[in-house]
């Protein structure tokens, strides 16, 4: 019987409510010597019926100047969708980490680093 009780107890913490995400807005230092230089809301309405709880046009100042816009939407899986919906411009590039989609416009930035910033991001939103 306490072992029933004991897991019947273990069963049940696992059931509390789940945890906030990591982070609610865009990092402010990204590995590989990124900072945020600026984040503001953008002016163009989303383009998609699922829209973000929040959003920003970001800078980053680091090795390589990069623009970023973050997208933070209410679920992993809004995110999720979203991403598989979006029409991607060409050299642009999205992906999506937990409830936020990122998308980095085309611009002169090297292969390597944007892709060291993309990691970077994912690391800090992680």
């Amino acid at each position: 019987m306490p072992r029933l009780l004991l897991l019947l107890l273990v069963f049940l913490a696992g059931c509390g409510a789940t945890s906030a995400p990591a982070i609610l807005e865009p990092p402010k230092q990204v590995r590989g010597g990124w900072t945020l230089a600026s984040a503001a809301t953008p002016t163009e309405t989303f383009p998609l019926a699922i829209q973000p709880a929040q959003s920003w046009r970001t800078t980053y100042s680091g090795p390589q100047d990069v623009a970023a816009d973050f997208y933070r939407f209410n679920s992993n899986t809004e995110a999720f969708e979203v991403l598989q919906k979006w029409k991607k411009a060409p050299g642009e590039i999205t992906f999506h980490d937990g409830t936020f989609l990122v998308v980095i416009p085309p611009q002169n930035v090297p292969e390597q680093a944007t892709g060291d910033f993309v990691e970077g991001v994912m690391a800090a939103i992680n």
